[in-house]
């Protein structure tokens, strides 16, 4: 009896062992993040702003990376959405295009979003991360 509660035990930590290692494996994976939390701030004039750092874990550059705000009151209403593009890189492509918020693979860039309310205003956010991967629009010579 006591040789099969401990192998039922031992079965059971193997099984958690490998649940945690794929967990952790799965969250180190993730393509462009937020590394670390998002501050909420006040501006000189009392009005909300937040800032951040954002990672470049692609085997690959990123260009025009912004993060999408929503910010929301406390009646639970979206009272401004806006993207605020990370202060990056700079990168011309041959049809003249520039990128001011690139991040190379494995870099950070820091990001500031201003709101327009004052602070007692916005009672939370929601955020979204995007970019673009530019194959097709090498860079100038």
């Amino acid at each position: 009896m006591m040789l099969k509660k401990s192998l039922i035990f031992i079965f059971f930590f193997v099984f958690l062992l490998f649940t945690v290692i794929i967990y952790v494996d799965s969250k180190q994976k993730k393509e462009v993040f937020l590394k670390g939390e998002i501050e909420s701030k006040v501006d000189f004039f009392g009005r909300r702003f937040f800032e951040g750092k954002i990672v470049n874990n692609l085997n690959k550059r990123v260009d025009f990376v912004y993060i999408d705000f929503k910010i929301i009151n406390d009646k639970d209403e979206v009272i401004e959405n806006l993207r605020s593009y990370v202060y990056g890189t700079v990168h011309i492509f041959r049809d003249n295009t520039v990128s001011t918020s690139s991040i190379e693979s494995g870099k950070v860039a820091d990001f500031k979003c201003f709101t327009s309310f004052m602070a007692d205003s916005v009672k939370k956010f929601e955020y979204n991360i995007g970019w673009k991967v530019f194959d097709e629009l090498p860079e100038k010579p």
